[in-house]
């Protein structure tokens, strides 16, 4: 549908121009990750209620069993994009909770590298089943080869994200 085809005499330009955005422009991409950003955390949060974490509790959980304990609180803080301040109130949480320990590592005496405590691993595991059962009730709708290139297309995104970061260090 052409521009010239909706115009209206009764319609000042400034609306036009708003109206005409509202009906044919696509949402910015940005855009549309927040929201989905919002929605996956809502759903996260709700699902990780009954076991007492929120998902960025999880969310550290999960990176420091991936990293297999190689990982300093300063290291999860710039990961996260959160001052070291706040990782180690995060971190001290998690600690209290039995979930996380730290050990000091031992070519860096200063250097305190997290891991999951059993508890940690166990509460992982059960999350981590309960989060499978969102994730495919969320991406029901796609396809088993869209959802996979959902996540190399996510996975681009962050990798592109963290050689710009990189680069900016």
């Amino acid at each position: 549908m052409g521009i010239t085809n909706i115009r209206n005499p009764d319609i000042d330009s400034k609306k036009y121009i708003i109206l005409y955005k509202l009906l044919v422009m696509t949402p910015r991409t940005l855009y549309l990750i927040k929201r989905a950003e919002i929605e996956v955390t809502s759903r996260m949060s709700k699902t990780l209620e009954p076991y007492g974490i929120t998902p960025i509790q999880f969310t550290v959980l999960y990176f420091v069993d991936y990293d297999k304990g190689d990982l300093s609180s300063a290291q999860l803080s710039r990961r996260f994009s959160m001052t070291p301040q706040s990782m180690n109130e995060l971190v001290k949480v998690l600690e209290t909770k039995k979930l996380l320990k730290k050990t000091v590592d031992p070519a860096h005496k200063r250097i305190l590298r997290l891991s999951l405590t059993p508890k940690g691993k166990k509460m992982l595991q059960d999350c981590n089943s309960a989060l499978d059962i969102m994730e495919s009730f969320l991406l029901q709708a796609l396809s088993a080869t869209e959802t996979d290139n959902l996540r190399k297309t996510i996975g681009k995104i962050l990798d592109s994200s963290r050689m710009d970061d990189d680069a900016n260090a």
